[in-house]
């Protein structure tokens, strides 16, 4: 069987791709997807630098800023996240790939498969979130998809709530979808998997809290 990947396929068909990327013999179309992700992760990364999410900090510094400074900052904010929009698809689709690989024992081009069907997903949460960071002027502890704006109420520790914010719903149907498909690929234990599948994000979540805690914001 020829698997012909499509992306969003992937997403709103799931059964039917795990059964033809199950059985696949050969797979078509994975160079052009791929390159269709970078590109759209470096735009979203690019229009999220323009418009200053993830700078609060910075933005603070405005009033003491010259303007030279000022335009500066925002030349090397806006190359930041550029980078940042090439850098994350990489390590979520590549790396991220060899840790399913390792615990799930498949074949890894299937596993860069999934990772890039839920890839999209991770692109939809930013893009989504670009009109309400600008129109509410709200950080990512104001993601009203995550948890951050109730564990605010009852935390007062930053780092937790950072933690929090992180936990959206995007990223628990996202590990739902990463569960079904290392499930289906795999004759290790299922508990075992979902362990190790929710282990990965709980670790993703404490790092990019971190990162947020220590101001690198563009990678949050």
């Amino acid at each position: 069987m020829v698997y012909q990947v499509r992306l969003l396929k992937g997403i709103f068909e799931p059964d039917r791709s795990r059964y033809q990327l199950q059985n696949a013999e050969a797979i078509t179309r994975l160079g052009s997807k791929l390159l269709l992700l970078y590109f759209l992760s470096l735009i979203v990364f690019a229009i999220g630098g323009y418009f200053g999410i993830g700078s609060e900090t910075f933005s603070k510094q405005i009033t003491t800023m010259s303007m030279n400074e000022f335009e500066a900052g925002k030349l090397l904010i806006m190359g930041g996240n550029m980078i940042a929009g090439l850098l994350y698809p990489s390590l979520y689709i590549f790396l991220a790939s060899l840790y399913f690989w390792m615990i799930g024992d498949v074949p890894y081009i299937k596993v860069v498969i999934v990772q890039m069907i839920l890839f999209c997903l991770q692109l939809l949460e930013k893009v989504l979130l670009i009109p309400m960071f600008i129109l509410l002027h709200v950080g990512n502890d104001g993601n009203p998809f995550s948890l951050g704006v109730i564990s605010q109420h009852f935390l007062s520790n930053d780092y937790f709530i950072h933690v929090f914010s992180e936990i959206t719903i995007f990223q628990l149907l996202i590990i739902s979808l990463q569960y079904f498909y290392i499930k289906g690929f795999s004759e290790r234990n299922h508990y075992l998997i979902f362990l190790l599948v929710a282990l990965f994000y709980l670790v993703t979540w404490f790092a990019k809290a971190f990162l947020a805690y220590i101001h690198v914001g563009v990678f949050v």
